[in-house]
C-alpha cells in the first residue's frame, strides 16, 4: 500500500513538472507581441495631431487607412482603421448647444471624470470632447463648433494624453477655414 502511495506521489510530481515545462515552452512561443507594421499618422483628415501622443493608443496591425465621413454639412468624422477595425475617430460638429457637456450628451462611452478650462474640455482615459472658442456660424443657425477624439480598439488609457490630443486637435480646428468662415463641411477634392 505504501509503495502504491509513493508511486502515486511521484506520478503527481512528474505530471506537475511536465505540465509546468510545457506551459513554459508555450508561453515562450507566444511571448512575441504583435507589432505595428504601419506608420502613425501626423494628421487626421487634414487636422494635425501629435503622432507620439497618439501612438500608445494605436493597436498592432499591418495596414492603416484614414477616411473622412461627411454625413451632412453639420458634421465631419475622420475614421482611422487598422486592418479594417475602427481604431480612432476624430470628429467636428456644428451644434447649437450651449457647452461641451451638451454636445457630449449620450455619445460618450465612458465616464468623463476630467475637465479642463472650466468644462471646455471633458475627457477620460480614452475619449475626449471639446468646444472651439471662436468658431461660430450665422450661416448654420448660430451654431458652435465642437470636437471629439475617441479611441476604439485599444486597452490603453491615459487621461493626460487624451487632454493633450483634444486640446491640440481643437486648437488646430480653430485655424481652419471651416471655423474661421463658419462654413458647412464639404468633401475634400
Amino acid at each position: 500500500m505504501n509503495t502504491l502511495r509513493a508511486y502515486a506521489g511521484r506520478r503527481s510530481i512528474v505530471i506537475v513538472s511536465v505540465t509546468a515545462a510545457l506551459l513554459g515552452t508555450l508561453s515562450g512561443c507566444s511571448d512575441h507581441k504583435e507589432k505595428r507594421q504601419y506608420a502613425i499618422p501626423y494628421s487626421l483628415c487634414g487636422i494635425p495631431v501629435d503622432s507620439d501622443t497618439l501612438a500608445p493608443f494605436m493597436p498592432p496591425g499591418r495596414k492603416i487607412s484614414v477616411r473622412q465621413d461627411l454625413p451632412d454639412g453639420f458634421a465631419a468624422r475622420c475614421e482611422v482603421r487598422v486592418d479594417s477595425r475602427l481604431a480612432v475617430q476624430a470628429s467636428q460638429e456644428w451644434l447649437s448647444g450651449p457647452n461641451t457637456a451638451y454636445f457630449v450628451g449620450g455619445q460618450a462611452n465612458s465616464k468623463l471624470g476630467h475637465q479642463a478650462e472650466d468644462g471646455r474640455f471633458l475627457y477620460s482615459g480614452w475619449e475626449a470632447f471639446g468646444e472651439t472658442r471662436s468658431c461660430k456660424s450665422e450661416k448654420l443657425l448660430g451654431n458652435h463648433l465642437f470636437t471629439a477624439f475617441q479611441m476604439h480598439s485599444s486597452n490603453h488609457q491615459d487621461t493626460d494624453a487624451m487632454k493633450q490630443l483634444i486640446t491640440a486637435y481643437t486648437n488646430a480646428v480653430e485655424k481652419t477655414d471651416t471655423c474661421k468662415q463658419g462654413l458647412p463641411f464639404k468633401s475634400q477634392p
